[in-house]
């Protein structure tokens, strides 16, 4: 690993916020000389962002081939890619999708060659992705493929105090119980067990698993996901030495005090998870991606296509997965 933190930042959506949230947060960091964040972007980008807000943040144009030897405090520093058309905001356009992906792909060979240490990505609209021929249901799914290790993927929504994994992600309402399977529930479980271990100093973590179904399926009277999957998988994780838990009916399981007793909840989709941190600790939130063999941090929010270009972006959830990737890399 480098001898100091070195971060990578992706670029995504080039007609999105990411742009603005990048920016808006190295205002906090450039000045740090313990660590060092590197975007991988079209400098005309950033500096465009800057003329057009006021901001005083010059950009220092990094030379591939100097192993970051001309980094400089003070400064956004951008590991240069050229987009193909200087986008208009908040208006897609699929002659960019290549530039989004190669930021990516340059991110990762960045980490596999130790030359960084984390990576944050910026917000991707998967929908102009997949029209171009990006073949994954979402971002965690691509990185995922490009990871050595070969464990699925676990999509870890962070904040300060409530933690949450989705065990299904971005999967059609009407299909997810074809999805819910023990040997899922297994992989899963004992990835985010051992991952929690290591890069977040829990011993033996204490994992909450909801049900699907009303009052997790009431013995049967209401489903069969509960007995027939989620039940056998916890029985299981158990007798393995897993602290885990369930399941739990999902309208109690985030009540005030009752969240307080575990470090993770794991539920059975994409909104279980997500509707009671977002409404929780919204902008507080950070993506984080476990199971694979680099760190991945992000903000938890999309491109927010109806206000770009108005400078009005949030930075906050950015800034904290900046400040996580950080964490993480320490841990």
């Amino acid at each position: 690993m480098p001898q100091k933190k070195r971060i990578i930042i992706t670029a995504g959506e080039p007609a999105s916020i990411s742009t603005e949230i990048t920016v808006k947060s190295l205002q906090n960091f450039s000045h740090r000389k313990d660590i060092e964040i590197i975007c991988i972007t079209d400098p005309k980008l950033v500096k465009n962002y800057c003329i057009q807000s006021k901001i005083n943040l010059p950009v220092n144009v990094l030379a591939p081939k100097n192993k970051f030897n001309d980094y400089r405090n003070k400064f956004v520093n951008i590991l240069p890619i050229k987009l193909n058309k200087m986008p208009t905001p908040g208006i897609l356009e699929e002659i960019n999708c290549n530039f989004v992906e190669k930021s990516i792909l340059n991110a990762i060979n960045l980490l596999n060659s130790k030359l960084a240490s984390a990576m944050v990505t910026c917000p991707i609209n998967k929908f102009v992705m997949k029209k171009c021929g990006f073949k994954f249901n979402g971002h965690t799914e691509f990185l995922a493929s490009l990871s050595k290790k070969k464990n699925i993927p676990i999509m870890l929504l962070h904040s300060p105090d409530l933690n949450v994994v989705p065990l299904t992600t971005h999967v059609p309402i009407k299909d997810i119980s074809k999805y819910i399977t023990k040997k899922l529930l297994i992989e899963k479980i004992e990835v985010l067990s051992l991952e929690l271990e290591k890069y977040f100093k829990i011993k033996n973590p204490k994992i909450y698993v909801s049900g699907l179904n009303p009052h997790s399926g009431d013995n049967g009277f209401i489903g069969k996901e509960e007995i027939d999957n989620i039940i056998p998988a916890i029985t299981y994780l158990k007798e393995k030495g897993i602290n885990v838990f369930g399941p739990i009916s999902a309208d109690t399981m985030f009540e005030k005090n009752f969240r307080k007793k575990f470090d993770v909840a794991v539920c059975m989709f994409h909104d279980q998870a997500l509707i009671p941190i977002k409404t929780l600790y919204f902008n507080k939130v950070v993506n984080i991606t476990l199971g694979l063999d680099f760190l991945r941090t992000s903000p938890d929010h999309g491109t927010a296509l109806d206000i770009a270009g108005l400078n009005l972006a949030n930075p906050t959830s950015m800034m904290g997965a900046i400040k996580k990737a950080e964490q993480l890399i320490k841990n």
